[in-house]
């Protein structure tokens, strides 16, 4: 009877915890995804908000500009979605999970989110908790999940056709974990062996109720896949900006890699993937649906590279709490129902939200650093960080650095 007792309980736990896809439970209801009548789904990626209770209102003031200037079908938040360390009791981490969920929920604009590994990092309030005050919202259409270990949100969402037909696009949201407790490499966590099963297994059942076919797919999740570092062109050491160097504590080894050929974006610091790999990259092409996997996590980065058929993209930082770059930014995908495989992307920046500020000299400090609290030498550095963007040659770096001297007065 103990026995019995306890597989129940056991069952209704993982109940509790999984469910096929969020659409099993939204499909037909206000918070199913569908194509818009123009054939196209808009996505709003904001990650890395990162901030403490209350939020810096140069922050609350952006995502809300950003938002509004997007006006997106969904809006998915690619984790570090606060910062745990800094809002250490319960009500702080609830208050400052509420501080963008009031942005979107008064916008009536529909939410997803996956955790990064400073969400539940320092803090009193669990991924559990978290997912709860999430759910408490009308606008947020993500859900616990497939949960293993430590790992919660691991979820589907399929968008619908707009004539409601079937199946037009799919959305996977993966929990990529925290800090590495599998063994001991150290370094960040690496997708569990189960979330892949799971993934595969949901792919297929997916593909089944599609008539057989795939149903092409993006997944997102903070950490990125390991494949980065393969996908990236190994190189020199060459002017700095266009090349960032990894020292490997593996194996002791310092590499130097630069975006491959046909590479958009930028590659601004260093990848932080897993050091070991489970195999969800290659998962990813032996299902065969993921077009794209997207992750936040490297603040300064905002690359789009194409890897074996699938796109490695990297989201920048929105936030302004932590380490911040002139990158600082979202990023949008628009799909098109008729052609899915061929969407598009682009990165919303600082200056693309407020094109007004590109005539003030000072507009990218005040992104890095608030002038109004920040020494001068500190104020100094990050002009020259500025000065030192991708391909500016010697010539125009000392250009810019005589401007900072003449201009650090203005402060």
């Amino acid at each position: 009877m103990k026995k019995i007792l306890s597989l129940v309980l056991s069952l209704i736990m993982l109940t509790g915890c999984f469910s096929l896809s969020a659409f099993a439970e939204n499909n037909g209801g206000e918070k199913a995804l569908k194509f818009n009548g123009n054939g196209k789904f808009t996505i709003l990626n904001i990650s890395d908000i990162q901030d403490k209770y209350p939020m810096e209102n140069l922050a609350k003031d952006y995502i809300t500009a950003t938002v509004d200037k997007v006006k997106p079908d969904l809006i998915i938040l690619t984790g570090d979605n606060i910062a745990g360390y800094d809002v250490k009791a319960k009500k702080d981490a609830e208050l400052a999970i509420r501080e963008f969920m009031d942005i979107f929920e008064e916008r009536e604009i529909k939410v997803a989110a996956v955790f990064g590994n400073h969400d539940d990092e320092g803090t009193e309030l669990t991924k559990e908790e978290q997912i709860a005050i999430y759910e408490s919202y009308d606008c947020y259409v993500g859900e616990k999940g497939f949960c293993v270990k430590d790992r919660v949100g691991n979820y589907n969402l399929p968008i619908m056709k707009s004539d409601g037909s079937g199946y037009g696009f799919n959305l996977w949201l993966t929990d990529s974990g925290t800090y590495n407790t599998e063994n001991d490499y150290g370094g960040y966590a690496c997708v569990y062996t189960e979330q892949i099963e799971w993934y595969k297994k949901t792919a297929a059942e997916l593909k089944e109720k599609n008539g057989g076919k795939s149903v092409p797919s993006i997944n997102f999740q903070h950490i990125i896949v390991p494949e980065i570092f393969d996908a990236l062109k190994e190189t020199k050491l060459l002017w700095f900006g266009r090349v960032i160097r990894r020292e490997n504590p593996l194996n002791d080894k310092t590499r130097y890699y630069a975006l491959p050929d046909g590479a958009k974006g930028q590659l601004r610091e260093y990848p932080c993937p897993p050091y070991y790999n489970n195999g969800q990259f290659d998962a990813m092409l032996e299902t065969g649906d993921i077009l794209a996997t997207v992750s936040g996590h490297d603040h300064e980065n905002t690359f789009e590279i194409d890897y074996k058929g699938i796109k490695i993209i990297n989201t920048p930082t929105i936030g302004f709490h932590s380490y911040n770059d002139i990158n600082i930014g979202s990023r949008v995908f628009v799909i098109d129902e008729n052609e899915p495989e061929s969407f598009e992307t682009y990165c919303l920046t600082y200056s693309d939200v407020y094109p007004e500020l590109d005539n003030d000299p000072l507009y990218k400090a005040r992104i890095l650093y608030d002038i109004d609290t920040t020494g001068w030498f500190t104020k100094l550095v990050s002009l020259i960080r500025i000065a030192g963007a991708d391909g500016m040659s010697f010539k125009e770096f000392g250009v810019n650095v005589i401007n900072i001297f003449k201009n650090i007065q203005l402060f």
